[in-house]
């Protein structure tokens, strides 16, 4: 599944406030699926996060997604903004906002 289903199936399978123990038990074995194909388990994320309980499923949410690895961001360094760097000597009056 896409990280972002994580926080329907944590209010779907938990009522919260929720122990770090209970989440582990109810969907520490669900499979998070990374853009390139590559797959973490829900208990694999939040192993490295410390925290004991999780108030609210966003509070869950926003543990599993704040330690997501660099396989799930898109391509790395991509802008679609493109540059906002100058050359020496250019004229930033040209400069479109």
């Amino acid at each position: 599944m896409e990280y972002t289903d994580t926080k329907q199936i944590a209010d779907q399978s938990l009522d919260f406030p929720a122990t770090h123990t209970a989440v582990v038990e109810q969907i520490g074995a669900v499979e998070v699926t990374s853009p390139s194909g590559g797959s973490v388990t829900v208990q694999e994320i939040l192993d490295s996060v410390g925290e004991e309980s999780y108030p609210t499923s966003d509070a869950l949410y926003a543990a599993i997604v704040g330690n997501l690895d660099e396989t799930f961001i898109g391509r790395k360094y991509y802008d679609d903004r493109g540059s906002t760097s100058f050359e020496a000597g250019e004229d930033d009056s040209t400069v479109s906002f």
